[in-house]
């Protein structure tokens, strides 16, 4: 008895697959040209600030709740400030904000001077190594934030005394325990969630 099973592809079955073959090869090609993620080879800093799902969720899980929430819908932002900073001071302060943004996987840290003068000018005195310097804000751009913050968390870590200049006197700054350490766990915090070891 013949047997009536064909174990070879028929002409027309071939000519469906190599048409549905080549179409898949095209549709994968012209997707790629349009993709808007592209990688980024050209050094630049924003790769710095890029997060992943898994940084913004421990954030979100674990350290948001020692923050105050502020949602900026306008901006689609969500801003993060820590809860124990000094809030209010007859004395200037500085504090610094994290700013998550919802749409691009990129977390920012901004500086917030109070009163809000800009630019502003910190004097540091390392009194064990007997150094001294500035280091000048003048606001401007993520980068700008991001500079000065990082030029900061480096003094911060030694034992330095700090002054605001302000035209022509100087007032003390960052001298309290409850300042540092609100600044240096912000700092911490923002740099774990994009992943950059100072």
């Amino acid at each position: 008895m013949p047997s009536t099973t064909n174990d070879t592809f028929s002409p027309e079955m071939i000519r469906i697959l190599k048409i549905f073959g080549l179409g898949s090869i095209l549709l994968v090609l012209i997707l790629s040209f349009f993709n808007d993620r592209k990688a980024n080879n050209s050094g630049d800093e924003s790769n710095l600030m890029r997060i992943t799902d898994a940084d913004r969720l421990y954030f979100k899980n674990i350290r948001a709740p020692y923050y105050d929430l502020e949602g900026r819908d306008d901006a689609k932002i969500n801003i993060y400030r820590y809860g124990k900073r000094i809030k209010e001071s007859e004395n200037p302060i500085i504090n610094l904000s994290i700013l998550l943004n919802r749409i691009k996987n990129e977390a920012y840290i901004f500086v917030e001077p109070a009163p809000e003068t800009l630019p502003f000018v910190l004097k540091w005195k390392n009194e064990t190594h007997l150094d001294s310097g500035k280091l000048a804000f003048y606001g401007g751009d993520k980068f700008a934030h991001f500079d000065f913050v990082m030029k900061l968390n480096m003094l911060l870590q030694d034992e330095i005394r700090f002054e605001l200049e302000q035209e022509e006197n100087t007032l003390p700054i960052l001298k309290t325990e409850k300042e540092r350490e609100a600044l240096a766990i912000t700092m911490k915090d923002y740099f774990r969630m994009v992943n950059f070891n100072d």
